[in-house]
């Protein structure tokens, strides 16, 4: 299926968002900011993988749930660790992995809502 121009220039624009939180997650990485900038990264990038199962059309769009689902949860309890881990030496890093987390969780949401018009 062909994909427009349009949605071509959406993807390509959430997928610059994420390489540049990514970029920004590697500048700023001891800082517990850079776990918000990797939270983010995720979910710009989710929203690209989105964008290219919405135009794929029903045989894509459940599959890329699913890998979005389990990449969420994957990195959600990579992040939860990391904020157990801290939560006592470095609070506010601790804090920055649970915001990561809830980035997580609104992005697997999303996608729910998003493909279950397609499914």
């Amino acid at each position: 299926m062909p994909i427009n121009s349009g949605k071509l220039l959406g993807a390509s624009a959430l997928l610059a968002l994420s390489l540049g939180f990514a970029v920004a997650f590697v500048i700023q990485w001891p800082k517990p900011v850079s776990m918000v900038f990797s939270g983010a990264s995720l979910l710009f990038g989710f929203g690209t993988l989105l964008v290219f199962a919405k135009t794929g059309g029903r045989e894509y769009a459940l599959q890329a749930r699913k890998a979005i689902f389990f990449a969420s949860g994957c990195f959600g309890l990579a992040f939860i660790g990391l904020a157990w881990k801290y939560r006592v030496t470095a609070p506010t890093f601790s804090s920055a992995s649970l915001i990561a987390v809830a980035l997580l969780c609104l992005g697997s949401l999303t996608s729910f809502f998003i493909t279950r018009s397609t499914v």
